[in-house]
């Protein structure tokens, strides 16, 4: 197949790679997701059509029973977050925090801090009121693992912005606050040789 045919069709093609993630074979989908990476890294401008699609389907099959397939779907989400517009990633992700399966909510909050970690301070600033409420929901879910997801991507966003998140962190409890505080103080420290206080 020419790469003009190729393009002209990637639209069919693609609809019918994602298709196969639904096989009841797990090496058909083991398959499928190997093409997905290689369209993902080489098929960039034509997956930017169909990103929303492509990330909501690979953010299911994170949840596969087969721990190989699980794993190759994060790696291809971590390709979409580090490559792709973390604006248009930001769109689809942050409606996803309101998940009720605890699961899918630890993967869309690690997707979530990748992504912040993409932006300028100037554009996290202005992305905060977007995802935070939801975030600070997620602190007081009954799964262990979320709220731990939560604590560093609360931390990342801290070590990142500063003081200047301290007046967005007044939604939290104090032990939740404090959690967050000496978190990323050692983490700052550990990483710079600097508390949080002394960076800014």
């Amino acid at each position: 197949m020419s790469y003009i045919t190729f393009n002209m069709y990637f639209n069919q093609i693609l609809k019918v790679v994602l298709e196969v993630l639904d096989d009841s074979d797990s090496s058909m989908r083991e398959l499928a997701l190997s093409l997905i990476t290689e369209m993902l890294n080489y098929q960039k401008d034509a997956i930017e059509d169909s990103m929303e699609i492509v990330f909501e389907k690979l953010l299911h099959v994170t949840k596969d029973a087969v721990a190989k397939i699980s794993n190759e779907a994060n790696q291809c989400l971590n390709v979409l977050l580090a490559k792709y517009n973390p604006f248009t990633c930001l769109a689809i992700t942050v409606p996803l925090l309101v998940s009720d399966d605890e699961k899918m909510l630890v993967v869309c909050i690690n997707c979530l801090t990748k992504l912040v970690g993409r932006l300028s301070q100037e554009e996290l600033i202005v992305q905060l009121p977007t995802f935070l409420p939801a975030l600070f929901d997620a602190f007081n879910n009954q799964s262990p693992d979320v709220r731990k997801t939560v604590v560093f991507c609360l931390v990342d966003i801290y070590i990142m912005l500063g003081k200047a998140f301290a007046p967005y962190l007044e939604g939290l409890s104090s032990t939740q606050l404090r959690l967050v505080t000496i978190y990323a103080n050692r983490i700052s420290q550990a990483r710079s040789g600097k508390p949080i206080d002394s960076n800014q």
